[in-house]
């Protein structure tokens, strides 16, 4: 069984065909769907499609770019929702500081936000989503600050920084995506085979993402198909083998606590 980790089923791009996309995926053997929260002031969306499918599973956080609307309490609320399975998308990104912006201002600010959905995460023993972009000795330096009581998570998007690798350490997985069909992805496909093939998780992050040879298409689920076929090929391992193994993976993140 295939569970897309990360994939943004509320968002417009998907409010059309939205039960053609789930069919399409149930048909290729991808049976969860794990949808991270970008704005927690407004989960209408997520709660809706979790409550209609018994296969659609969420995390409540705050994106590092949405902070104007953040609020600790309002994500806390949702921890305790049978379909909560983590924390997050949450974390640092240093690549989309608004140009004019103050930039130590935004990254104390993003670090701040970060840091209580760290205590969240603790707190209620939920793994974290993490999301960093240009930040990754920045996002160990956080992470370490609570090194003896992280529960772990999972580095979302893992584009093959080897600084990110040290999390092995702490219980985090790396999700893997459309960007390892990419050509140009050569320090990912080199560093993912530096990954235990027990930490390593799949995703689209659809819409976004898609992978070779869907490129010029919306991103779905059902393309994490293709993202389990060129791991196989990267790591020289049968593909229903992987299978297997990132299931257990899933499994015991997201599902067996």
């Amino acid at each position: 069984m295939i569970t897309d980790t990360h994939v943004h089923l509320d968002t417009k791009r998907y409010n059309k065909d939205i039960n053609q996309v789930l069919e399409r995926a149930r048909n290729k053997n991808v049976q969860r769907f794990i949808i991270p929260a970008i704005d927690s002031s407004n989960m209408a969306g997520i709660l809706e499609l979790c409550e209609n499918n018994k296969d659609i599973y969420f995390a409540t956080g705050h994106h590092p770019n949405r902070l104007d609307n953040f609020n600790i309490d309002t994500i806390e609320k949702y921890v305790s929702h049978e379909k909560c399975v983590a924390i997050g998308e949450c974390g640092l990104d240093w690549y989309r500081i608004q140009k004019g912006a103050n930039i130590d201002d935004v990254k104390k600010a993003q670090k701040e936000v970060f840091e209580l959905q760290i205590k969240l995460s603790i707190k209620y023993k939920k793994p974290l989503i993490l999301h960093s972009r240009e930040t990754d000795d920045d996002m160990v330096d956080t992470l370490m600050k609570y090194k003896d009581e992280l529960v772990g998570g999972v580095v979302h998007c893992y584009v093959g920084s080897e600084k990110l690798l040290e999390l092995i350490d702490y219980n985090f997985y790396f999700g893997i995506g459309g960007v390892v069909t990419y050509k140009s992805a050569t320090e990912l496909r080199e560093n993912v085979k530096k990954i235990p093939f027990s930490r390593l998780l799949l995703e689209t992050d659809g819409p976004y993402l898609t992978p070779e040879p869907h490129r010029k298409k919306r991103n779905e689920p059902v393309y994490t198909v293709e993202v389990l076929n060129e791991l196989s090929n990267i790591l020289g391992i049968k593909k229903e083998t992987l299978e297997t193994v990132i299931d257990e993976n899933t499994n015991r993140l997201f599902f067996d606590n």
